[in-house]
């Protein structure tokens, strides 16, 4: 249907029968199936609506010709975060938005700098952060920019305690979306296939031997948004990940954690994705 809308959009037939609908909502709603129809596919396919998206060069100036500034850097935001296009592709479409809102470029700029260390995540766990965000963004925003138009009308801003309150809320909610937006702007989804049983790497699965106890313990080590603790799942951005990756089977490993460390003989290594 999207597709049908944004092909339409121009034809002597339905122009006028669809012209309410090609607003920056749509873009929003195309970003969104795009990314939806990437993160469901395992295979390279080409996605039609991100086709239409690159080819058609006048489509995202006619979906943003009623945004806002701040509409327009959210849904530059969406694009950067995008899984259904390729780096390149990107570049292409920001362009036109920076045509359009210059002051995009600075965004730009920042997704460049913070692309310097990604971040390896599962499709899981990275589907979970989308959600997380899209919550923010969505819902409790909106909600909160209606908390503080209600409580400006309860009168003195000095004495309003709910007004303090939303405000408070809404500082701590656009914190919370700046930190998904660079996070989910690093990360890279992966299904762990690269791991090898030569040396521990993410997604490996490691039996080390506590030298304090002699007792043995294994660990799985994923991505960064993985960890389940009372399954020794952890994150290879933890101390012990960080101290275990590149180790091979004898190597010992020394961990310090506040004031006390603990030392590890790695005994042996195997797969995630062969633990069946």
């Amino acid at each position: 249907m999207l597709l049908w809308i944004v092909k339409n959009r121009h034809t002597k037939k339905f122009a006028k029968l669809l012209n309410d609908l090609i607003t920056p909502r749509l873009l929003g709603s195309v970003f969104f199936a795009i990314d939806y129809e990437a993160l469901q596919s395992s295979s390279a396919r080409r996605i039609p609506l991100g086709d239409i998206l690159s080819e058609d060069t006048e489509l995202i100036p006619d979906l943003l010709s009623q945004a806002d500034p701040e509409t327009a850097r959210d849904l530059a935001n969406t694009l950067l975060l995008n899984q259904g296009f390729e780096e390149l592709t990107k570049k292409s479409l920001l362009a036109r938005f920076i045509k359009i809102f210059p002051s995009i470029q600075s965004l730009v700029a920042a997704d460049a700098e913070s692309k310097e260390e990604q971040l390896l995540v599962s499709r899981e766990s990275y589907e979970r952060k989308r959600e997380e965000y899209e919550t923010i963004v969505s819902k409790k925003i909106p909600e909160n920019s209606k908390a503080i138009a209600t409580a400006r009308e309860h009168g003195d801003l000095k004495e309003n305690s709910e007004y303090k309150i939303a405000k408070q809320d809404q500082s701590v909610h656009m914190a919370q979306k700046t930190t998904l937006e660079r996070e989910l702007g690093r990360a890279r989804i992966t299904d762990f296939k690269e791991a090898t049983a030569d040396q521990v790497s993410v997604g490996s699965v490691v039996d080390v031997k506590l030298d304090s106890t002699g007792k043995t313990v294994r660990y799985t080590l994923l991505g960064v948004w993985d960890s389940v603790p009372e399954k020794n799942v952890i994150s290879y951005k933890t101390p012990l990940g960080q101290a275990l990756l590149g180790k091979k089977p004898g190597d010992l490993v020394k961990v310090k954690i506040g004031s006390s460390e603990e030392a590890y003989t790695v005994i042996s290594i195997t797969r995630h994705v062969d633990a069946g």
